[in-house]
């Protein structure tokens, strides 16, 4: 089958956000090609006046134009979302010391922007960029929260008491680390009492939802020359907020290098929920971890492609799509790659494990394929159920498997099948598979599409390959015509 070839897609951009709102994503701002670097003209206002969606079941982005006016704090922004409401606090005008601190709404039913609190010296948090935005539920009222953040001029906000803020250089740089709540039922900006291990100031961290109450922080940067891998538990009220800190242990323990512009997520799966980060800038950063937010324990994930870690200041959404398939989606970002990529993790046993990494060619192919799958089992449910109970020919299994040939003892095992004398052999992996299964169809014990379909069931690590080959396999005609 030819490859399809995908309409629109966004262009490259770097300090933007993409938001998940159920099956779609919305991407606004960022800087990009052809931005102008200038507070706002009549240009601007036409490239920030459109929002990128996509419809993650199939992969397709559309551009679609917005009413209202944008924020003019395009890169570098906070973003929560409740419900139908996308928000956007602060962020930088992409010229000069053009910082802000306003707050928007964006309704993704009508398209339409509001502004709630505007960008002022008088009241808020500081005008800044690199700050982070949640939000909070509170005995049935929602919040926002935004902590930390940077700004490149002295001209602000009153500073806030009890917060800390690092001394002005290399350009009068100043990081924070205030903690401002917003109250959505009254638009009052107010700030929580803080307790535990406040962070120090910091920015370009990433803030993740654990509950509709708490958070956990990642990285970021504590001032222009040093970058954090600490980790920090947030724990929220209506006026107060508790600070816990997990330092890097050092020893034997994985823990993630420091990094900031990275972008994390957090997954759900049955053994708790777990961060997944990705990227960022910073010495060893180009690399993808998941912890287990439960145990506060770091595993790093191998075998990621370049063009999935080697990004900064890019997006991360996650899509679940059943209960054990996730798809995590990542756009943009400060290096050669800012195209889309859907990584697909399974999380039916119990532990995640990163099943493929897809650009968006081979997603939506993926898809098309799978709804010409589930029509043919709509026109030809008995007649994959009388293939599922038939028995396999050798060169057909033998031709499934092989790409998992060096797992050919854990399918002889699952199969019933001695290979003891196998390991001793010196035939390849290939020919030591083959000999499994013959082997199983001589014993007639259970010879069927259905025990072997079950072997990648049970091992999904090993054999996800080759149950998505199996599955498209036995909806295929060629499999009705020979059995």
């Amino acid at each position: 089958m030819c490859p399809l070839v995908i309409g629109h897609q966004p262009v490259k951009r770097r300090g933007h956000s993409t938001v998940q709102v159920g099956d779609y994503l919305y991407m606004w701002g960022g800087d990009q090609p052809g931005l102008p670097h200038i507070h706002n003209d009549e240009k601007k206002k036409s490239m920030c006046s459109v929002v990128e969606v996509c419809h993650v079941p199939n992969g397709e982005w559309v551009q679609k134009p917005t009413t209202g006016d944008p924020p003019l704090g395009v890169r570098g922004y906070a973003v929560a979302v409740i419900r139908n409401e996308v928000f956007f606090f602060g962020g930088w005008c992409c010229h000069g010391d053009c910082n802000h601190n306003s707050l928007y709404s964006f309704n993704v039913e009508t398209f339409n922007w509001k502004e709630l609190s505007p960008t002022t010296s008088h009241h808020g948090p500081m005008m800044k960029e690199g700050s982070s935005m949640i939000a909070v539920k509170v005995n049935g009222e929602d919040y926002l929260a935004v902590i930390g953040g940077w700004r490149s001029s002295s001209n602000n906000t009153p500073p806030q008491p009890g917060a800390q803020y690092s001394e002005a250089t290399f350009g009068a740089n100043q990081h924070c680390n205030e903690v401002h709540v917003y109250r959505l039922k009254t638009g009052e900006w107010t700030s929580p009492t803080v307790t535990g291990d406040r962070p120090p100031p910091i920015d370009d961290f990433t803030l993740t939802s654990i509950t509709n109450t708490t958070a956990i922080l990642f990285g970021g940067a504590i001032d222009n020359l040093r970058y954090s891998n600490d980790v920090y538990i947030f724990e929220f009220t209506d006026t107060s907020v508790k600070c816990t800190k997990f330092p890097n242990p050092g020893g034997s323990a994985q823990w993630p290098k420091k990094r900031e512009y990275h972008s994390s997520v957090l997954i759900n799966c049955s053994s708790g929920p777990h961060l997944l980060v990705v990227g960022g800038k910073g010495w060893g950063a180009s690399d993808c971890w998941l912890l287990n937010v439960n145990k506060m324990e770091w595993k790093e994930l191998t075998n990621i492609p370049d063009s999935v870690t080697h990004r900064y200041d890019h997006s991360l959404s996650v899509w679940n799509e059943t209960q054990t398939t996730h798809w995590i989606i990542e756009f943009g970002g400060g290096s050669k790659y800012s195209d889309t990529r859907f990584i697909e993790i399974i999380s039916s046993t119990g532990d995640l494990v990163v099943q493929s990494v897809l650009d968006i060619n081979e997603y939506n192919q993926r898809r098309v394929l799978e709804g010409l799958a589930k029509e043919f089992i709509k026109d030809h449910p008995v007649s994959i159920e009388d293939i599922l109970g038939k028995e396999p020919k050798l060169k057909d299994l033998h031709r499934l498997f092989d790409s998992s040939a060096a797992h050919y003892s854990t399918i002889g095992t699952a199969l019933e099948v001695a290979v003891d004398d196998l390991s001793h052999s010196e035939k390849s992996a290939s020919d030591k598979l083959l000999s499994v299964f013959k082997r199983w169809i001589e014993s007639n014990k259970g010879v069927t599409w259905r025990n072997a379909l079950q072997v990648c069931k049970d091992y999904p690590d090993k054999f996800g390959r080759v149950k998505a080959s199996l599955d498209k396999f036995l909806q295929s005609d060629r499999a009705h015509k020979e059995y």
